[in-house]
C-alpha cells in the first residue's frame, strides 16, 4: 500500500506547480507564472478601483467594493507569501520527507500515516471544490441569459456581475468579457488560499505526528518491562530514547517556528485586512437587512461571512490542536515510571518536566492562532463594525 504522506505530497507537489511556488522548477517557467499572476491580480484590482472613479455611488455600494477590493487583497497576499518564501518551502518540504524516512521501517509510521488521511483528503477536497464552486457561480452570474434563453421577453434582461469592475467598454455588450475577468479573479483567488492552506494544513498535521512520536518515546522509556533489565543497559536505553524524542521535538518546533518567521510578514498585515473586510461585510448585511431589505445582497453576505469565519475557525482549530500536541511529551513524563527509575533518568525528566511549555504560534506578536485568538479577531472586527456604523449613522 503507498503511503498517504506520498500520496498528499505528490498532490502539494501538482498545486504548487500550478501556482507557481514549486521550488523546484525551471527558472523560466516560474518567471512566466510570475508575471500571469502578479499581471492578473494587479488587473483586478485596478478595475474595481477605477469603478470609483467612472460612476458615484452612495455608502452601500462603498462598502460592497472596498469588502471585494479587500477579498482581492486578501488572494494576493496570500500568494505572495508563498512566492516570495519558496527557499522555506523546499526546506520544509525536506524536512517533512526526511522525518518519513527516519521512521519508514517503524510501526511508529502509522502514526504519520492516521495524522495525514485528513490532510489528504483536504487537499482533494481543495482540488475538487473549487471547480464545482466557480461553475455554480459563473451560473447563478449568467441568469440572465440563461433566462432569456428559456423564457425570452421583448427586452433582453440586465447584464450585470456582482462585482463591480470597469474595464471602459459597454458592460451590456461585451458581458462575457466581465464575466471571463470575474471567473479568472475568484478561480486564482480561491487557489491563491486553499493551495497555501492545504499545505499549512498538512505541515501543521505533520508536527502533530512528530509530536505524537515523540511523547509515545517517552512513555515507552520507564515501563515495568524496560526496569527489569540490568541497570546499567536500563540508564544507556532510556538515555538514548529520551535523547531522540527530544531531538525530535526541537526539530519539530524549530520547524514551525521557522515557518512563522517566514510568513509572519505577510500573515500580519494579512489579519488586519481580514478584520477590515469582516467589518465590512457586518455593515452591508446589517444595512441589507434593516435599511434596503435587499434578498440578494443579504444571501451574498452570508455566504462571504459564512466562509471568512469557516476559515478562520478551522485555521485557529487547527493551531490549537497544534499548541495541545507540543506538551504531549511533558504530560508523557507524568504517566512514565519516572519516579522508579535511576536516579541520572529521574533528573532527566525532571529537567523536562521544568522547561517544556507549549508553543503557540503568535502572528506579528500581537494575534495568537488559537480558538481564544479567534474570538479576539472577531470581537475586534465587531468592535470596528460598530464604529463604521455609528459613523453611517
Amino acid at each position: 500500500m503507498v503511503f498517504v504522506g506520498e500520496r498528499c505530497y505528490k498532490i502539494h507537489r501538482i498545486m504548487f506547480m500550478i501556482m507557481g511556488f514549486w521550488p523546484y522548477q525551471k527558472p523560466f517557467i516560474w518567471r512566466m507564472q510570475a508575471v500571469f499572476f502578479f499581471s492578473a491580480y494587479c488587473c483586478i484590482i485596478f478595475s474595481k478601483f477605477t469603478a470609483f472613479l467612472t460612476t458615484t455611488c452612495n455608502t452601500d455600494c462603498i462598502l460592497k467594493r472596498f469588502s471585494y477590493i479587500s477579498i482581492d487583497c486578501v488572494y494576493a497576499m496570500n500568494y505572495y507569501s508563498f512566492y516570495f518564501n519558496s527557499e522555506s518551502i523546499k526546506q520544509m518540504l525536506e524536512h517533512i520527507q526526511l522525518d518519513w524516512k527516519m521512521f519508514e521501517n517503524s510501526d511508529t509510521i502509522k502514526i504519520f500515516e492516521e495524522y495525514l488521511f485528513l490532510s489528504y483528503i483536504f487537499a482533494l477536497f481543495a482540488i475538487i471544490l473549487i471547480p464545482t464552486m466557480i461553475s455554480a457561480y459563473m451560473a447563478l452570474e449568467c441568469k440572465s441569459l440563461i433566462l432569456d434563453a428559456i423564457i425570452p421577453m421583448n427586452v433582453s434582461r440586465p447584464r450585470k456581475t456582482e462585482a463591480d469592475y470597469e474595464l471602459f467598454l459597454d458592460e451590456q455588450e461585451y458581458f462575457f468579457l466581465y464575466i471571463m475577468q470575474e471567473g479568472l479573479g475568484i478561480m486564482i483567488g480561491f487557489y491563491a488560499i486553499l493551495v497555501p492552506a492545504a499545505f499549512c494544513f498538512t505541515l501543521t498535521r505533520h508536527s502533530c505526528a512528530a509530536y505524537k512520536i515523540a511523547s509515545c518515546l517517552i512513555q515507552n522509556t520507564a515501563i515495568v518491562r524496560t526496569l527489569q533489565i540490568p541497570v546499567t543497559q536500563q540508564i544507556q536505553f532510556m538515555h538514548r530514547s529520551i535523547s531522540f524524542s527530544v531531538y525530535l521535538h526541537r526539530r519539530t518546533l524549530k520547524l514551525m517556528k521557522d515557518f512563522m518567521h517566514a510568513v509572519n510578514l505577510w500573515y500580519f498585515p494579512l489579519v488586519v485586512i481580514c478584520i477590515l473586510c469582516l467589518s465590512c461585510l457586518l455593515l452591508r448585511l446589517y444595512n441589507a437587512i434593516t435599511d434596503t431589505n435587499d434578498l440578494h445582497n443579504t444571501l451574498v453576505c452570508c455566504v462571504l461571512l459564512y466562509t471568512c469565519f469557516m476559515y478562520m475557525f478551522i485555521t485557529s482549530f487547527l493551531v490549537q490542536s497544534y499548541s495541545e500536541h507540543s506538551i504531549l511529551i511533558l504530560k508523557s513524563t507524568y504517566d512514565t515510571l519516572w519516579y522508579v527509575a535511576p536516579v541520572p533518568i529521574q533528573k532527566l525528566f525532571l529537567f523536562m518536566q521544568t522547561s517544556i511549555k507549549a508553543h503557540m504560534l503568535v502572528l506579528g506578536g500581537l494575534f495568537v492562532f488559537s480558538m481564544e485568538g479567534f474570538s479576539t479577531i472577531l470581537t475586534t472586527a465587531i468592535s470596528y463594525f460598530t464604529v463604521l456604523n455609528t459613523m453611517h449613522s
